[in-house]
């Protein structure tokens, strides 16, 4: 069985047992590592997760170093900053406040390679079994993500002084984080929806909902403004009422990279949910667009495979491999507001987006397995349609089919799109 999805294992907070989590806590010792960082997002769930998956890891003989609420991007970096052989993220990233989940994190702050989540995976399906020598020992260390805020200011250095800047932060993991780093740089902070109590992470804000900061963007007194999803590792840009999403993001720092040679074989990687509005603006530009599966971890893959510094999805995940090696929305926030300071961003973008529709099929694991063992037909189906771009694709995150159709008008990105989902719909429901 697969637990690991696009990014981690996730599902509703119940279905995280402490029977399961012991599996998960004896999979993740399996892979031989002897300390292991653990953070978390506010979400209600997570202390009690934390609290099974320490004691597992503790009796397993894993030293554990408890580094409390911090942002994904903080903990990536704080594992290798601690020296730990792996980082675990108790977070259900964008998702609301019932889900949680489980990301695994190498000791280089990357994301766990597939060959390790399949090692963890089967300890989990009892395929393979861990037996513990020893017993571990527990250090807390609260105060650590001031090592992360110290880096982003000494190694990104932004001067956002005379910028007043909005920060939504989805009552999520930046709550605390983001206002501080964006105030110390410089900045006067705005800051919205920054609860801790995890009872309503991302619930109306947020990156998923990027209409409420665009709305506070109109204000004239704010110069750009951020929205962050509830782990910190999406970003949206809002200006003027405007949005700018990962792509649009990508492609403004990537075009001034290119333009100061900084840009690596004048490169960057998106996924294949980016427009190809991006793509034909970046050629202009001077810039191919490499596409990667949808996941920041397949984008991380395939920028260490060519050497590229810049990569993301539309959704927001950026990463910029010159500071971090994973998706980190308050350093892309840092980058796009010191672009910002220099350029008008909006004469800058002179992407013009294809019309695209997205539409899902939300669905039972049944049917997911359904929908696996009729791809070959979809795929030939979808294949024959010639006149857009699509992209069908089971979520790894979330229980549904999702359903993108991107053509030069509108109206064919529509039909395309209830054609398809109509074909799938007949296909597995």
């Amino acid at each position: 069985m697969g637990h690991f999805g696009t990014d981690g294992i996730r599902k509703k907070a119940d279905a995280f047992t402490e029977e399961y989590l012991y599996q998960i806590a004896d999979g993740i010792a399996s892979l031989g590592g002897q300390k292991i960082l653990i953070g978390l997002d506010p979400r209600e769930s997570g202390p009690r997760i934390a609290r099974h998956l320490t004691e597992r890891l503790l009796f397993d003989g894993v030293d554990v170093i408890d580094v409390g609420m911090v942002p994904t991007p903080c903990l990536s970096y704080l594992t290798k900053a601690y020296g730990a052989d792996y980082g675990v993220m108790l977070s259900a990233s964008h998702n609301p406040p019932e889900y949680n989940g489980v990301k695994l994190f190498s000791s280089d702050g990357s994301k766990a390679s597939e060959g390790e989540e399949r090692t963890v995976e089967a300890v989990i399906d009892g395929q393979k079994s861990y037996t513990p020598t020893k017993r571990g020992t527990y250090l807390s260390e609260p105060e650590g993500y001031r090592k992360y805020l110290s880096f982003l200011l000494n190694k990104v250095a932004p001067d956002l002084s005379g910028l007043t800047v909005a920060l939504d932060c989805a009552n999520g993991a930046t709550s605390i984080i983001a206002p501080e780093v964006f105030l110390r740089a410089g900045a006067k902070v705005i800051a919205y929806n920054t609860e801790t109590d995890g009872k309503n992470i991302n619930c109306g804000c947020g990156a998923m909902v990027p209409e409420f900061i665009a709305k506070k963007s109109t204000d004239p007194s704010v110069d750009i403004a951020f929205c962050f999803d509830g782990d910190g590792d999406r970003v949206m840009t809002a200006k003027g009422g405007k949005v700018y999403d990962g792509d649009k993001m990508m492609y403004l720092c990537a075009k001034d990279m290119k333009s100061r040679g900084a840009l690596a074989g004048d490169v960057v990687v998106g996924t294949v949910m980016s427009n190809m509005g991006t793509e034909v603006a970046m050629k202009k530009a001077g810039i191919t667009l490499i596409r990667a599966d949808v996941g920041d971890k397949y984008v991380s893959r395939e920028m260490k495979k060519g050497g590229y510094n810049v990569g993301g999805e539309q959704s927001g995940h950026m990463i910029f491999a010159d500071y971090a090696p994973t998706g980190d929305g308050i350093l892309s926030g840092l980058l796009v507001a010191a672009l910002a300071k220099r350029v008008d961003i909006a004469e800058y973008d002179d992407i013009v987006d294809y019309p695209a529709i997205n539409d899902c099929i939300m669905c039972t694991e049944e049917q997911k397995a359904r929908f696996f063992a009729r791809e070959k037909e979809i795929r030939e189906y979808v294949s024959r349609l010639t006149d857009c771009r699509t992209v069908v694709r089971p979520s790894g995150t979330e229980p549904k089919v999702r359903i993108l159709a991107e053509a030069p008008t509108e109206q064919v990105a529509i039909k395309r799109a209830r054609e398809i989902k109509k074909f799938i719909e007949e296909m597995i429901l």
